[in-house]
């Protein structure tokens, strides 16, 4: 594990970065600011050790980070309608950063803070962040940690935990975008997708969640069979950014829920979480210069999370989390080589 400042915060505070890596290469590179992956590193089918995390040039873009590039998501991933949600009797109004129609990852949310170094080891770096009760307009005292860990099967694990003094939605994910290619390839629509979801969540056209739930059989979303990029892309040209389910409950460890194959390099990302949802996002709002210029789609993202909006869709599986029971989610990316 190798350890360096990487950039200076406005107010003089000082992100680090951590860098995390097996014997044959296989690693990750986070820092503290926004739990950012900023590189992740694994061998394609020649050998060569490739970069396969979008992200900034610049280590002081990260404070922007519009993109959410590699960042850790709180206190909720995704939208809730109107940033407004009745909890206990009460109404909650959320910060609202989405073309100011809906709260969008939190609002001002935990991408882009400083978040305290708990402890580092050879093989795993584990975060910590506190957010106030009212912090971006949501209830309670929330402590939340994260802990990155890398294993010799070439497995990125990422688990999370959360403790509220207070009952509190809680919804947390990790927004890194992939491309199996390297990061500097520029499409994805060799890539091929596996998602193994019967079901996924209607949204409206702001990408709000409807509260409707629709069986895939027969339409573009059933993915079941695998499907490549470059097709759904002719049948839909902004690609999926849309939730996928597996099922209802947390707590149950889902193995190989999607799975994603790169024709050139040969690299495979398979994907297993304990989360009863998925959100595939294929890239399509990109359009910048990171660490190479990311045009539409050159990107896609794998985000394990609950259902989208649950606070406002009580026939949703619940998202509340209750003073004495802590909320602890994990989720595996796990790469390998296919020839």
């Amino acid at each position: 594990m190798d350890r360096d400042i990487f950039f200076t915060l406005p107010d003089g505070r000082q992100a680090e970065i951590f860098r995390l890596r097996l014997a044959d290469g296989f690693g990750v590179d986070i820092t503290n600011f926004g739990g950012c992956v900023t590189a992740l590193y694994t061998p394609d089918a020649d050998g060569r050790i490739t970069d396969v995390a979008l992200g900034w040039k610049k280590p002081e873009d990260y404070l922007n980070n519009s993109c959410y590039f590699g960042a850790l998501v709180g206190r909720t991933a995704n939208r809730i309608t109107a940033g407004k949600f009745t909890l206990d009797g009460r109404i909650y109004q959320l910060c609202l950063n989405d073309s100011n129609i809906c709260s969008l990852h939190g609002g001002f949310g935990y991408s882009h803070r400083l978040w305290d170094v708990v402890c580092v080891s050879a093989n795993e770096v584990a975060l910590a962040l506190f957010s106030p009760d009212g912090d971006a307009g949501y209830p309670g005292n929330l402590k939340v940690s994260v802990t990155y860990r890398i294993t010799a099967g070439h497995m990125l694990e990422i688990e999370y935990f959360a403790e509220s003094d207070r009952r509190t939605p809680v919804n947390l994910t990790n927004h890194t975008y992939f491309n199996l290619n390297g990061e500097n390839y520029g499409s994805t629509a060799d890539h091929t997708i596996f998602m193994n979801a019967d079901r996924a969540t209607e949204t409206d056209t702001h990408l709000q969640p409807t509260g409707k739930v629709f069986d895939v059989t027969g339409t573009r979303y059933d993915l079941r069979q695998g499907k490549r990029f470059s097709e759904i892309l002719q049948e839909y040209a902004n690609g999926f950014d849309d939730n996928f389910v597996f099922g209802e409950e947390e707590n149950i460890l889902r193995e190989n829920v999607a799975i994603v194959t790169a024709e050139k390099s040969g690299i495979q990302m398979s994907m297993h979480t304990t989360r009863p949802g998925v959100q595939f996002y294929m890239g399509g709002f990109l359009n910048c210069s990171g660490k190479s210029p990311y045009p539409r789609h050159s990107g896609f993202c794998l985000e394990s999370q609950a259902w989208p909006d649950a606070v406002n869709h009580p026939e949703f599986p619940g998202i509340i989390i209750e003073p004495g029971t802590p909320h602890h989610s994990l989720t595996r990316y796990s790469f390998s080589i296919v020839k």
